[in-house]
C-alpha cells in the first residue's frame, strides 16, 4: 500500500505537488499511524492547488485532514504548528 501511495504522490500533475507529496511519502509516511495513512490516501483525492494551500495554511484544511496536513507541513519546515487546534 505504501508503494502505491508513494507512486500516486509522485505523479500528481504539478512539480510543486509532486515535490511536496512525494518527498513526504517517500521519507515519512512509513512512520505514520494507520489513521494517518488513511487520511493521506484521502488527501490524494484533492487537487494539488487545494493541498498546497492547506500545507501553507492548515487552518483552511478540512478538519479530518488537518493532522496529516500538519505532518506534511512539519516535514517541509512550514510553520503551521501553531494551527494544530
Amino acid at each position: 500500500m505504501l508503494k502505491k501511495l508513494i507512486y500516486k504522490s509522485h505523479y500528481r500533475g504539478t512539480k510543486e505537488g509532486d515535490f511536496i507529496l512525494s518527498s513526504f511519502a517517500a521519507h515519512a509516511l512509513e512512520n505514520c499511524s494507520n489513521d494517518d495513512i488513511k487520511a493521506y490516501e484521502n488527501l490524494l483525492e484533492y487537487t494539488d492547488a487545494e493541498i498546497q494551500g492547506w500545507v501553507l495554511s492548515a487552518q483552511n484544511a478540512p478538519v479530518h485532514l488537518r493532522k496529516i496536513i500538519l505532518k506534511i507541513a512539519g516535514f517541509h519546515d512550514f510553520d503551521n504548528t501553531s494551527l494544530a487546534q
